[in-house]
């Protein structure tokens, strides 16, 4: 807290009043719709703003007239206009031409406050429906493939998957650690940091956004490797319905329908779907069902309120991991353990969020939003048979000004915001899968309370200079109701960031960041250790490049270095893991992606990503590569549309080699991964196939590093031919 009131006040008191101003309106000349986000400048006073959403402006009134404003955005032809002394606390009401556009645009909602991709000044990836067309988005894996810089381990074939970027949450288990995930903006991460990703339909998404690198500063603890925004529901029209099924090998089914529309200032959204699988490995099939809404209502023209819900509910076998022996030689069969345990997993998750926005003029918005959700696993046998049940809420408000500041537009967010979870878990023998004595009975309390504050600084149109800090104190309660293992526990830190984006041409950005990331262990972390576990910390310096060449191709070319202390261990006893900080670890990398459709009816994707993770001072492996990570990833893929609405497509990853434990004694081999599909579409109705793992090749979609047994393989599907239909009305 120490550092955040002399970064208020710095703010602040550079914050003159303006009594006289340059105020107006951008209106589309053709929808007569407000343009959001165009740049407005004053060329000789050298000061401008930036559009809100009602596409209002407003400049503090130059010392000496006349004076020539220019308005510019994409998409639309730049607009000039000679002004004098006499439009001084007048409206201006502009109408913007559109014009043939070059490059898209993009908004990027997952940024704290919404930002244009041109103002970004870190690594963020947007993939919306139309990217993903050709991949199955059955899994995350299928989704996230071409994002450079991103791992996704899909464990056991199903919905459930540990997502790393630049190699956090590696050592997790289950679940996602390390990266801040939310649907529609509303947090889909707890408190105490672990994501539950499955509660995620890929089925229905419209857009994904990712943000490669400490959020931290935006997003406090269990941010350290970036944050993800899973958008759904945005189809806007009078009545929509969208039905889709597949089925394919391994007894593979996916069912779901959704309705959608939208009149006047209200629109809604309802999906439903059903996945089954029986799976590649013995005791590997399980279904889920998830039903998904989100409500939007617009009372005036300066407010906004959203809705969101949804429910899940999984059931399915765990085959257990398998030795190198094993892996190489039958991968299809389940461990012995899984075997004599009967090891299966059901839980069942459910959240409800709502959002408030109100613009109190042209300057100066709020925003509040809260959530509460309950999760549950009523029967979980692995090494011993578990259940929990816990509640989670979070609420969260800030307050956005524009604050001229030298005669140059100046955005502030301030915002706070306080999480909990509570609940208990209760650990039984395991006879054959069944119930036995009670081994463990816990009560588990996390309460997490930030105050953050991020500022964009708009120096020239073309420039922009982001500064942030957050400051988080999470506190743990744990409470041993059997035995003598109850503790309490807190840590607190202060996270800034500081970056520019500069466009010194149309289409071409230089970006470059500092940033530090903060992550306390999880409450079952601090129970699994030998000892007293430290938070994560991180320092991340990165800078990279963002380019469009044309209407159809993007780049993006990244490259950062990444000091870890402290990073949390995971090493397993008998069946149970434990947990161990190493003193210092760096993680260096450079990531690089295309996308492009220079070629006629083409699209092309490549993505690179070059990973160097080591550990750097640590009592047994000084030197020896982080595991879990390849140092060298490939992805490419290829969609060519032939007239009368028939398309082909191919895409393929290679994984470079990379160690399962910290001694780097065992590796997984290189592999590649190739898929083909066809699709048809025809009116209202696409029909699709597509063969997966065409060349049946041997892999793990998931590793448990450091496992004490050296089972660390869970082997990926093999070869796959899938079908499905979809009718969108």
């Amino acid at each position: 807290m120490k550092y955040l009131i002399p970064l208020l006040a710095f703010f602040f008191i550079l914050s003159p009043v303006y009594t006289q101003s340059i105020t107006g309106n951008v209106i589309d000349a053709e929808t007569k719709q407000p343009v959001y986000g165009a740049n407005v400048y004053l060329l000789n006073a050298g000061s401008g703003d930036v559009t809100k959403r009602n596409g209002t402006f407003s400049i503090p009134a130059p010392f000496d007239f006349p004076d020539t404003i220019r308005v510019s955005y994409v998409g639309y032809r730049t607009y000039n206009v000679l002004l004098d002394d006499d439009h001084i606390d007048k409206i201006l009401t502009i109408l913007f031409v559109p014009a043939p556009v070059q490059f898209e645009e993009i908004v990027v909602t997952s940024l704290r406050p919404e930002q244009q991709m041109r103002h970004v000044a870190t690594s963020v990836d947007v993939l919306d429906a139309g990217a993903m067309t050709g991949t199955r988005t059955h899994y995350m894996d299928d989704a996230l493939q071409f994002i450079p810089g991103v791992h996704v381990h899909s464990r056991h074939n199903q919905d459930e998957a540990r997502i790393s970027i630049r190699g956090s949450g590696i050592r997790t288990n289950w679940g996602v650690r390390g990266i801040n995930v939310m649907i529609n903006g509303i947090p889909l991460t707890d408190p105490d940091g672990l994501t539950d990703i499955d509660a995620v339909d890929l089925g229905i998404v419209d857009r994904v956004e990712v943000l490669r690198g400490p959020a931290s500063s935006l997003y406090g603890s269990g941010a350290i490797g970036g944050a993800i925004n899973f958008i759904f529901g945005e189809r806007y029209r009078p009545f929509g319905v969208h039905v889709s099924s597949s089925a394919g090998s391994y007894n593979f089914q996916r069912h779901s329908v959704s309705l959608y529309g939208a009149r006047d200032s209200f629109s809604y959204y309802l999906s439903a779907s059903y996945h089954k699988k029986d799976g590649y490995r013995d005791r590997s099939g399980g279904n889920s069902q998830r039903v998904f809404g989100r409500f939007t209502f617009a009372p005036d023209d300066r407010s906004d309120v959203e809705l969101l819900a949804f429910w899940r509910a999984i059931n399915f076998d765990l085959p257990g991991s398998l030795t190198h022996e094993q892996f190489d030689t039958n991968p299809r069969i389940a461990s012995q353990g899984a075997i004599d345990g009967q090891w299966r997993k059901e839980k069942t998750r459910s959240r409800l969020g709502l959002r408030y926005r109100r613009e109190l003029d042209d300057r100066l918005s709020v925003a509040i939003s809260g959530f509460y959700g309950e999760h549950a696993t009523p029967y979980h046998p692995i090494f011993m048979v578990l259940e929990e049940d816990f509640r989670t809420s979070g609420i969260d408000g800030r307050i956005e000004a524009d604050l001229p500041v030298a005669n140059r537009s100046n955005r502030i967010i301030i915002g706070a915001e306080r999480q909990y979870i509570t609940g208990g878990a209760r650990y039984y023998v395991n006879n054959t899968g069944q119930r036995g004595d009670l081994g463990r009975n816990e009560q588990i309390g996390v309460e997490k309370t930030g105050v953050y504050m991020q500022d964009e600084f708009f120096l020239h149109p073309g420039f922009t200079l982001t500064m942030g800090g957050r400051y988080d104190h999470l506190s743990y309660d744990f409470i041993d109701l059997i035995g003598d293992g109850s503790f309490t526990d807190s840590f607190d830190r202060f996270t800034p960031s500081i970056g520019f984006a500069y466009e010194p041409a149309p289409g071409f950005i230089i970006h470059s960041n500092y940033s530090e990331g903060f992550e306390p262990p999880a409450i079952t972390e601090l129970r699994g250790a030998d000892f007293r576990l430290d938070p994560i910390r991180s320092r991340n310096i990165e800078a990279g490049v963002r380019a469009s060449a044309g209407r159809h191709t993007e780049a993006a070319f990244s490259v950062y270095t990444m000091s870890i202390r402290n990073d949390i261990i995971p090493y397993t006893v008998g069946f149970q893991t434990r947990y161990r900080n190493a003193e210092r670890t760096r993680h260096n990398g450079f990531e690089a992606s295309v996308r492009s459709g220079i070629i006629r009816n083409t699209r092309i994707k490549i993505a690179y990503t070059y990973s160097d993770f080591r550990f750097v001072t640590d009592a047994d492996h000084d030197g020896n590569r982080v595991p879990g990570i390849p140092e060298h990833r490939l992805t490419g893929g290829i969609r060519f549309e032939i007239p009368g609405g028939v398309y082909i497509g191919s895409s393929i990853v290679w994984n470079g080699s990379y160690y399962v434990n910290d001694a780097n004694t065992d590796s997984h081999d290189a592999y590649t991964l190739v898929s083909a599909y066809a699709g048809y579409n025809w009116r209202m109705i696409t029909f699709r196939m597509s063969v997966e793992n065409l060349l049946d090749e041997r892999y793990a979609s998931y590793v448990r590093t450091n496992e004490a047994q050296q089972r660390y393989f869970e082997p990926g599907d093999g070869r796959g031919v899938f079908f499905g239909v979809e009718v969108k009305y």
